[in-house]
């Protein structure tokens, strides 16, 4: 599989550009009321937070979103909430892989319709064990049934949480059936080797680390960039990163390491309820902190260590004006 003409000769970051999308993304976090239903005004400002500091675009309903804790209507209601808002439906990646898969033809559908073309997808991830050949009749049938020639599908791979990986066979054969279609990968396996192989292997395709601590290296390697849950709240040097690399290059080793440094403190917990506790205590708003079941939010004592471990990291308070 070989790179379009245009990107042969194309430096290292005018070649993102060929890529069908590249840079710095972030799963948005879910804000939640009391009633533990989903906040729209703080989830619109939180993205268009995001999106002012550095944010290249957003993942919307991502592992980070709690995407599996809300039922097929909430996501649309919130994807329509945040498109209503002004915010460009080119910016957006939407997660639509559910266990059913009416429900992931329905969310696709949806978004679609909707202008946003790029979907996020897991595979099926009740059943495990499946072969290729059924995975691949899964999206197929969402690829077929949206019917756009214009949709751009992202396989998610996070075998730790689904159980069932997206491989290598399948994504050759939905490559070969869906030329075009098919536009890259967001490897969340956290296996340097693995995402570096994908890279290697797919140069035509968008293939995005699962964290920043690979940015640097899936750059070098010809990755997109990378997709991150510690955007969040690190976003402006997580971009800082990005940038440096693709300008000059030299200020990557110091900014590599301080993106490790807070990712780091931030994994001393369960990141959605660390992502929310830091929401929390920056904005002044312990609303933030809210998680839906079986999510569980930190203590205040979790809270106060995850503090602690993040000011020794040298992390940049996120929300200061």
């Amino acid at each position: 599989m070989n790179l379009p003409e245009s990107a042969i000769d194309a430096t290292p970051s005018a070649r993102l550009e060929t890529l069908p999308a590249h840079g710095v993304w972030s799963p948005a976090i879910t804000p939640l009321d009391a009633d533990l239903g989903i906040d729209r005004e703080r989830y619109v400002a939180h993205a268009r937070w995001l999106l002012e500091r550095g944010c290249h675009g957003l993942t919307v309903f991502g592992t980070t979103g709690e995407a599996n804790s809300f039922s097929v209507a909430e996501r649309m209601e919130l994807l329509e909430a945040l498109l209503g808002a002004g915010v460009a439906p080119e910016r957006l990646m939407v997660g639509t892989g559910c266990c059913a898969l009416t429900d992931s033809l329905a969310l696709s559908r949806h978004a679609a319709a909707n202008g946003c073309k790029r979907l996020l997808m897991l595979p099926p991830f009740y059943y495990k064990g499946m072969s290729d050949e059924g995975l691949f009749r899964s999206f197929a049938h969402v690829i077929e049934g949206v019917g756009d020639g214009d949709l751009r599908l992202f396989f998610y791979h996070f075998p730790r949480l689904s159980g069932v990986p997206v491989t290598t066979g399948l994504i050759d054969r939905a490559c070969g059936a869906f030329p075009g279609v098919v536009a890259g990968v967001k490897d969340s396996s956290g296996d340097r080797e693995h995402t570096l192989g994908l890279i290697a292997r797919y140069p035509h395709l968008a293939i995005f680390p699962g964290a920043e601590t690979l940015l640097l290296a899936g750059l070098e390697a010809g990755g997109a960039g990378c997709i991150t849950a510690s955007a969040n709240a690190n976003v402006a040097v997580i971009r800082r990163l990005y940038d440096a690399w693709c300008g000059s290059g030299t200020e990557t080793g110091t900014l590599d390491g301080a993106v490790r440094a807070v990712r780091e403190a931030l994994e001393s917990y369960p990141m959605v309820s660390a992502l929310k506790a830091v929401a929390a205590h920056f904005r002044r708003d312990p609303t933030w902190a809210t998680v839906r079941p079986p999510m569980i939010a930190l203590t205040p004592e979790q809270g106060a260590d995850l503090m602690s471990r993040l000011d020794e990291a040298g992390f940049e308070p996120p929300f200061a004006d």
